[in-house]
């Protein structure tokens, strides 16, 4: 437990840096593209970035959870990677002018162009990262993704300031893509396996396929509504609800970021040591929604300052479609880990037959809300998602783990209390300093003063669990 400790801990502090950059970045470009510049570009990457959850099938994740790692494991990981993930990279250069034409975009075929260059640099990311996550080098990671994210910001801002628009993006993601290969095989060099062997891959692709298509499936939720939105609506339409969106999971990923990392490790050591799965589930489970729920909560309310506070006044508009969609991010969030638990004890067509049915209820009501009342019916869609996601989550899990339902329920009670608490004192601040009317730094001060008090005290007040890791850490500063 005390390295788990420590890799959430090396995790988090590198995630947390990573994001406060790729912030920054976000805020700089927010306000030097334009809504409709924006949203073109998140037209093509939202289909990019579906199709690289595909890239590497699964190897990263077969060679995290294997007892025993071999070389000869390792070169058939790189073999596959680098069948699936050319074959893609060549994919959508070759779909890349079909499919501007299929959006009536035409600046979007050189966009695919250009960000496919990142499957064919895909292999020499993805191996070296299991390798090191399965050391629970985090902290190592976390450099690596720092060093890429500096040369994306610097790099992306150079191109707009010379005037490329748009394209000023994919460079920088072409950049930020190549200082990781070369940082991340230089960081697994203790472990010089690179040539690749095309045999002996079926075992890998077993669980490759199922467990990618479940990721691309789950990656979904977060960038089908760009190409709906991109088909249905206008470029501004699509550049708005990315933002909207973009904030909700900005702040889930800055609670989720340094335990995502870990989860499948910690899982999988469990899994090896013949301890309960399920035990170690709702106790994680407990702890997320003690820290997300209550987050969240705040944002939904607050959406309009933060967004004027990290964009700028030209996305308002994006704020009530946050508000919204942080009630999805908020149903999902009891289930968070599941794919990983899922994975861990080899149900990965139970995953990814859960994720299907979540999104074929998700991809439905987004089409049907934006016929209905536009982006804001696409919100309204993600709601209906995150409670299909809730149900179907807690069914297979129930099923396929041995989650009881009504224990799991019950042990979430403290969490939607200190939610209530943090939600109340927020409305709180909104009904004294309206923010509508209120400079958006002087809200984020209040906020900033008021609700980490509010939740500390809820968590005593309400018993949650969390209040004895607050306990030990304070115990280790006052030594």
């Amino acid at each position: 437990m005390a390295n788990v400790r420590k890799a959430v801990i090396f995790s988090s502090l590198g995630r947390y840096l990573l994001m406060v950059v790729g912030l920054i970045n976000t805020m700089i470009v927010a306000r030097l593209l334009s809504p409709s510049e924006i949203g073109t570009f998140a037209v093509a990457s939202s289909l990019v970035m579906i199709m690289a959850e595909f890239r590497v099938l699964g190897a990263n994740a077969y060679l995290i959870r294997e007892k025993e790692l071999t070389d000869e494991k390792i070169r058939s990981s790189y073999g596959l990677t680098i069948l699936v993930s050319w074959f893609m990279g060549s994919m959508i250069i070759a779909a890349s002018y079909p499919l501007s034409d299929f959006f009536e975009i035409e600046e979007i075929g050189p966009l695919f162009m250009l960000l496919s260059l990142s499957f064919f640099i895909a292999p020499y990311i993805s191996i070296p990262h299991a390798i090191l996550s399965r050391s629970y080098k985090f902290g190592l990671i976390s450099n690596v993704y720092f060093c890429a994210a500096i040369t994306n910001i610097t790099v992306t801002v150079s191109f707009i300031y010379f005037g490329f628009s748009f394209y000023s993006l994919a460079f920088g993601n072409m950049a930020s893509v190549f200082v990781q290969s070369v940082l991340f095989l230089y960081a697994s060099r203790d472990v010089p396996v690179y040539m690749p062997k095309f045999n002996n891959m079926r075992v890998i692709a077993k669980i490759g396929v199922y467990t990618s298509l479940g990721h691309v499936i789950r990656k979904a939720q977060h960038t089908a509504p760009d190409m709906v939105i991109g088909k249905m609506g206008t470029p501004t339409e699509v550049g708005l609800f990315s933002r909207g969106l973009g904030f909700m999971v900005f702040v889930s990923d800055s609670i989720m970021s340094g335990v995502y990392p870990v989860a499948a490790p910690y899982l999988a050591d469990i899994k090896n040591r013949g301890e309960n799965v399920s035990t170690a589930y709702l106790n994680a489970s407990q702890l997320i929604t003690g820290v997300l729920w209550p987050v969240l909560a705040v944002g939904s309310v607050a959406s309009l300052p933060a967004i004027r506070l990290m964009f700028g006044d030209q996305w308002d508009s994006a704020a009530p479609l946050a508000s919204i969609v942080a009630v999805w991010a908020m149903l999902r969030a009891p289930h968070v880990l599941a794919p990983q638990a899922l994975i861990t004890l080899g149900h990965e067509s139970s995953m990814f037959a859960k994720e299907l049915v979540v999104f074929i209820i998700f991809l439905v009501s987004i089409i049907l809300g934006y016929q209905i009342d536009g982006i804001h019916g696409v919100a309204y869609g993600f709601v209906i998602g995150g409670i299909a996601d809730l149900v179907v989550s807690a069914l297979v899990t129930h099923i396929r783990i041995g989650l009881p339902v009504f224990k799991h329920m019950a042990c979430l009670v403290p969490s939607l209390m200190v939610t209530t608490a943090c939600w109340a004192g927020v409305q709180g601040i909104a009904y004294v300093w309206p923010f509508n009317e209120t400079p958006p730094i002087l809200s984020f001060l209040q906020i900033l003063m008021v609700l980490p008090l509010v939740w500390i005290l809820g968590l005593f007040i309400f018993k949650h669990p969390l209040r004895l890791e607050l306990t030990r850490i304070a115990g280790i500063f006052r030594k």
